[in-house]
């Protein structure tokens, strides 16, 4: 499926290790439209990434194996343009200074605003 009044399909790969974050999120961007990829962290989300060639990435800070900015960072190193949207119940300055320096997109707290993710998301997509 695709967002209302496109024709193609649009692919978002979400990574959290909380089981019940990943399937809100899921669900969520499906109920909008998205066809959704999810993996439990990093590792599991790169190599969804290199499988279905997403539109997005949305990916929670802190997770075992391979956390959201050592994901950022590789996607970056990979495939600069791919926007990643990184979510964290855990904020401080640096996590925030260190994924704008890392490239990116956008960077919320969780709880999720949902209107500000379905905005942010729309602009990543956008771009």
């Amino acid at each position: 499926m695709a967002p209302a009044g496109t024709d193609t399909i649009t692919r978002i790969v979400v990574a959290d290790d909380d089981p019940a974050s990943l399937e809100g999120l899921r669900a969520l961007l499906a109920a909008w439209g998205y066809e959704v990829e999810t993996a439990p962290d990093g590792r599991a989300a790169l190599e969804k990434v290199s499988e279905v060639h997403p539109s997005a990435v949305i990916t929670d800070l802190l997770m075992p194996t391979m956390n959201g900015l050592e994901l950022l960072n590789v996607l970056h190193d990979e495939e600069p343009a791919l926007p990643v949207i990184l979510l964290t119940a855990h904020g401080n300055l640096n996590n925030l200074r260190d994924a704008a320096q890392q490239g990116a997109f956008a960077y919320l707290r969780k709880p999720v605003d949902v209107l500000k993710l379905k905005t942010v998301l729309a602009s990543a997509l956008a771009e």
